[in-house]
């Protein structure tokens, strides 16, 4: 690479003595010593890398004396700008300047002291001892270079100094300098990442820093000399190189040093000469280290925000890398530590990817940026981060750490309608999943809802997946799909999972929800798959029970007499034995079942054998080992009954009061509305009812 001009001059060992000194001066007079190699310059490698002679060496003991004994001021000085560094620093220029003539000017001495200090420390005028320490060396090369560049020029070689010289003097062998290293494409690159960083171009930095093979040839250039030239054990080299190259980062666009930039910039050169993207649990580890390394260059005021489109891109991969990991525990089996008894669940790869990009969403979140249009600053990556972190954690099923991301976002968030479409789309979806698993299906629907509609028609595969939940939640809130829904292109298929649940709730059979819902049931694996079956149990449960009594009163209710101020009533028997013979039946394979009145079948054909409907069908496989006792269904009694229309009542689905002496249920308000609508009110209204449309998460304005 090639390095940027330097006010500091070449640097070669001083004598220890003027006598020596003066042996020097002789010694080139006579033509002993190549002049060339002590004409101001370019540093070269050999140069850079020598060191001052002991005697020259200031020892950190001698720093420390040199801090804690006053300055001696006899004289008055010209020269404010070296007056203004601390005491003990001026007392440590002066002891350097001593070591060899000729003396230098204190305002020369001042900025030397400035040119090495910046390394080590923002604060050249109030340095810390460990930042002197580590500028020491370099502080004393740097002096003793400088007086070497200025004898150089006061004793200029005659124009007949080649003639004087040795012959092996223009021999470039005979000076043992150290080989140049050339890394041209590192070069350009980091010309590019600085340009970049000067443009505060942080979407075209994103671009730049590549992770995912197969790499463009230039890449790959990239990468070999960074094999050949930068190895593990080399990084300090590679530190020195990216702060040369990278001033915006290490002195920072606005005073504030970005040091934590040339960290994510080693680290990903590291990340490119050590990935074997056949060991994935190493690159996991990798990549874990490169996003966290990430998050810390974006705790910057200024300059983090650059980073965060990097944070964004790193993080999507790291979540397919650790989701893919969790799906084939076979490869990481030999590595994960297992986990004893009383331990609890070990973490998994997931949640620890998840729990580092949480990190980043922290720092988004807590960006005091308020704007009234659009969110700026770190802000912009919010739901981009906090999505991410949502789909590991639905992947696994670990919903505890999306309850986290959601509360904090409800919390500190802007309005989600700032954000763009497919953000707002993404968030809410599993929004929508995350109340639905939590069984509240209304804020599920909400959320839901709005996701499908915002969706694009042409985002067919996204539109199907929120409509699965959709549907999910609109049935166990027994709001029915319609046939114009199922027509579209994204619900392909679904009519068939959904239609057998919705037809056996709007008629109140039960026998044919149980089959609908059985776990043998050809469709029961799909509902498992998208985890949606156990809710849609619970929920429906209520509604067929509703469905069955409505159906019961239908047929054997007392109507009531309005003249009579008489109202209509159900009696608790007539539903139990409804019930009973319902229950018992959908024991029965289907193929088995008798008919029920009116209905016609193979079996119902002279001389066929009808079931006995409360007899429990047992496999033939199991036969032996199942207790007879246990043939029998167990038996509803009055009491369940009872109770179970007590539950009705109290959440809205039916409407009236039950009358535990007589044994009967009477319903309210049938004079002004009729027996049915005013004594089963429609579930879906009467979920509206209770409920509000504020959706946790869902922040609004």
């Amino acid at each position: 690479m090639s390095q940027s001009p330097s006010p500091l001059r070449d640097l070669e060992s001083w004598p220890e003595t003027e006598s020596e000194a003066s042996a020097v001066e002789t010694a080139e007079g006579a033509g002993e010593i190549d002049r060339d190699a002590m004409t101001p310059g370019p540093p070269s490698p050999s140069r850079a890398t020598s060191s001052p002679s002991p005697a020259n060496r200031v020892s950190a003991l001698e720093m420390l004396e040199m801090a804690a004994a006053p300055l001696e001021t006899s004289q008055t000085s010209n020269h404010p700008a070296f007056d203004r560094l601390p005491p003990f620093v001026q007392e440590l220029l002066n002891v350097l300047d001593r070591s060899g003539p000729p003396k230098l000017d204190k305002d020369l001495l001042h900025d030397l002291y400035l040119h090495v200090i910046s390394e080590s420390t923002s604060d050249p005028y109030s340095p810390s001892a460990n930042a002197l320490e580590r500028a020491r060396d370099p502080l004393s090369s740097a002096v003793v270079n400088e007086k070497t560049s200025l004898r150089a020029q006061e004793n200029p070689l005659p124009d007949s100094r080649t003639e004087n010289a040795p012959t092996d003097a223009a021999d470039p062998k005979s000076e043992p300098l150290m080989p140049t290293i050339s890394t041209p494409s590192l070069d350009q690159f980091l010309q590019e990442i600085s340009a970049l960083l000067r443009e505060r171009n942080g979407v075209k930095i994103a671009s730049y820093l590549l992770i995912e093979p197969p790499y463009p040839a230039a890449y790959e250039a990239l990468i070999g000399e960074i094999k050949q030239h930068y190895a593990k054990d080399n990084a300090h080299a590679l530190e020195n190189k990216l702060k040369a190259a990278l001033p915006e980062a290490r002195d920072g666009l606005d005073g504030s040093p970005w040091t934590a930039f040339i960290t994510v910039m080693i680290t990903y050169f590291g990340f490119l000469r050590d990935v074997d993207i056949e060991s994935l649990l190493h690159t996991y580890r990798l990549l874990s280290n490169l996003v966290s390394k990430c998050n810390s260059a974006l705790k910057h005021t200024s300059m983090g925000v650059l980073i965060l489109p990097t944070v964004i891109a790193y993080s999507r991969v790291f979540a397919r890398l650790a989701t893919g990991l969790e799906k084939q525990p076979e490869l990481i089996a030999h590595e994960q530590p297992r986990t004893t008894e009383g331990e609890g669940a070990r973490e998994t790869l997931p949640e620890k990817a998840a729990n580092v990009m949480r990190q980043a969403l922290v720092l988004c979140l807590k960006d005091k940026s308020r704007a009234i249009n659009k969110p700026e600053g770190k802000q912009t990556g919010i739901y981009a981060i906090a999505n991410i972190c949502l789909k590991i954690l639905f992947n696994c099923h670990k919903i505890k750490g999306a309850e986290t991301i959601i509360a904090s976002i409800q919390e500190n968030s802007p309005p989600l309608e700032l954000f763009p479409a497919s953000e707002r789309v993404t968030y809410l979806y599993y929004v929508g999943r995350y109340w639905y698993i939590r069984r509240e299906p209304y804020p599920g629907l909400l959320a839901l809802e709005t996701a499908y509609r915002q969706c694009r028609a042409v985002d067919i595969k996204h539109r199907r997946l929120i409509l699965i939940f959709l549907i999910a939640s609109s049935v166990c809130l027994g709001r029915f799909p319609s046939q114009q829904l199922y027509n579209r292109p994204e619900a392909e298929g679904l009519a068939e999972k959904f239609q057998p649940i919705c037809q056996a709730i709007a008629k109140g059979d039960l026998t044919a929800y149980r089959q609908a819902i059985d776990y043998d049931n050809p469709n029961t694996a799909w509902f498992m798959h998208y985890r949606i079956f156990l809710q849609l149990r619970t929920f429906c449960e209520l509604l067929i029970q509703r469905s069955l009594i409505r159906k019961t009163f239908l047929l054997c209710g007392d109507p009531g007499d309005a003249e009579a101020r008489k109202a209509p009533t159900l009696n608790f028997t007539d539903v139990l034995t409804v019930m009973r013979f319902l229950e018992s039946r959908a024991l029965v394979p289907k193929e088995q079942q008798a008919p029920l009145l009116g209905q016609r079948t193979t079996s119902s054909v002279p001389g066929s054998q009808i079931p006995d409907p409360l007899k429990i069908f047992v496999h033939p496989e199991f036969a032996d080992i199942v207790d007879p006792e246990d043939r029998k269904p167990r038996e509803i009694t009055g009491f369940e009954i009872e109770s179970t229309m007590s539950g009705l009542i109290a959440q809205g689905f039916l409407n009236g009061f039950l009358s535990h002496r007589q044994q009967k249920f009477a319903i309210q308000g049938a004079v002004k509305k009729g027996a049915l609508e005013a004594g089963f009110p429609t579930p879906w209204e009467a979920f509206c009812a209770r409920m509000d449309d504020d959706v946790p998460g869902w922040v609004k304005k």
